[in-house]
């Protein structure tokens, strides 16, 4: 009965968390930082096309290209769905020469989290902390 019990949560936690979404701060921004970065991140010296996929404002906005990497829910118009499914080893992110592929799964993690409208969160260190009730304890005094 126990291994039944264990078989039923190990089935119903991946379908709750796909239920719930895809998380940004949890699977996204880890994948674009591992993957991405490196070309589209904070160093100005190494960035190309005017991309910083490390801030909402420049990854939802024109490239120099005039394309946009990442519209919310528009799977058509993302031009970062489209240049990870390129099969154009001169198109196709990330380049060959980073050895940074990623993996299928990760491409569709993308997809959904395009699809599901691209919410995106700041770091974790900097969202606001949300207040909890606190305990009810009673004060007791002993004689």
């Amino acid at each position: 009965m126990k291994s039944f019990r264990l078989f039923l949560i190990a089935i119903a936690l991946p379908l709750a968390a796909s239920a719930a979404g895809v998380d940004f701060a949890r699977e996204i921004r880890p994948l674009l930082s591992e993957h991405c970065f490196a070309c589209h991140g904070p160093d100005s010296g190494k960035r190309k096309a005017g991309l910083r996929l490390d801030e909402k404002e420049s990854a939802f906005g024109k490239m120099e290209s005039g394309e946009i990497a990442i519209v919310p829910g528009d799977l058509e118009k993302s031009e970062l769905l489209r240049r990870i499914a390129s099969t154009d080893k001169d198109e196709v992110m990330p380049p060959p020469k980073e050895h940074k592929k990623l993996k299928p799964e990760q491409a569709e993690l993308l997809r959904r989290w395009i699809k599901e409208g691209a919410n995106w969160t700041g770091h974790w260190a900097f969202q606001p902390v949300k207040a909890e009730e606190p305990p009810n304890i009673e004060h007791r005094t002993s004689n």
